[in-house]
């Protein structure tokens, strides 16, 4: 059992136990009842306004966090390329796409698409790396910014993966309405998420999905959405639902169009 805390083994959970069970998200967890009775992350509590601008968040901790990241985007883009189809489009843009692990896994199983990891500057500067090193320079490009204020044009789809939890409505509702305004009429939006259940009970995949609705709250201040939540969210940002694509792991591949 040992193996899975092994770095560099096939299927390994190291980065992920760092991550989940390491001292930053452990020591926020102390301050759970601050999180509840104000809604607002425990980072907060510093008065620090942006858990990405947090002072105490370490070189370190970008790369652990990233490597949990491409950890579990490794096994996700494999069932998300399985459960959606991805043909007929001819650039895909991964906005929040991290060191890129998503998006080269879509790449590598439809030959035909290009695309654009789409992140903060030291974000975009891995994936360059990792894309790179999959030998995809010919068809995938890394850039940096920040999609509060822009996300690059000339996408036919825009991708966010675990991207619009970490937000509270209103920023939410940004970043979507920055991907509408560079869209076509014919793009499409992907979120890709867990979407909550309308009842929750005693079953794993429940306890399972209010854990980590409590986390985001916790951690970032923002929040797992039921299909609803996601509808109206989108109809805010110029969109409509289109449908819902379960996959394997699951997340699900949720499907926008502009109104």
């Amino acid at each position: 059992m040992g193996e899975c805390l092994r770095e560099g083994v096939p299927g390994s959970s190291r980065a992920m136990v760092a991550l989940f069970a390491g001292d930053r998200i452990q020591d926020s967890w102390k301050d759970l009842e601050y999180c509840v009775r104000t809604g607002a992350p425990a980072f907060r509590k510093r008065g620090i306004g942006n858990i990405f601008d947090d002072p105490l968040r370490t070189p370190e901790d970008e790369a652990n966090f990233d490597a949990a990241m491409a950890d579990i985007t490794r096994l996700t883009a494999t069932a998300v390329a399985a459960a959606y189809d991805f043909t007929g489009l001819q650039k895909l843009i991964d906005v929040g796409g991290g060191n890129g692990t998503l998006l080269i896994g879509i790449l590598k199983a439809y030959p035909a698409v290009r695309g654009v990891v789409f992140d903060q500057p030291a974000a975009a500067e891995r994936a360059t790396i990792q894309i790179r090193h999959n030998g995809l320079t010919d068809r995938c490009s890394a850039i940096g910014g920040d999609f509060f204020k822009e996300v690059p044009p000339g996408g036919d789809a825009y991708l966010l993966k675990h991207v619009i939890h970490d937000w509270d409505d209103a920023q939410s509702v940004g970043i979507l309405k920055n991907c509408r305004r560079v869209m076509g009429s014919h793009g499409k939006l992907l979120i890709i998420e867990g979407v909550y259940p309308p009842r929750i009970d005693q079953s794993v995949d429940s306890r399972r999905a209010a854990a980590n609705d409590v986390n985001m709250l916790v951690m970032t201040g923002g929040r797992q959405r039921s299909e609803s939540e996601f509808r109206a969210l989108y109809e805010s940002a110029g969109f409509r639902l289109a449908r819902i694509v379960p996959t394997s792991t699951g997340f699900a591949v949720i499907e926008g169009l502009p109104l």
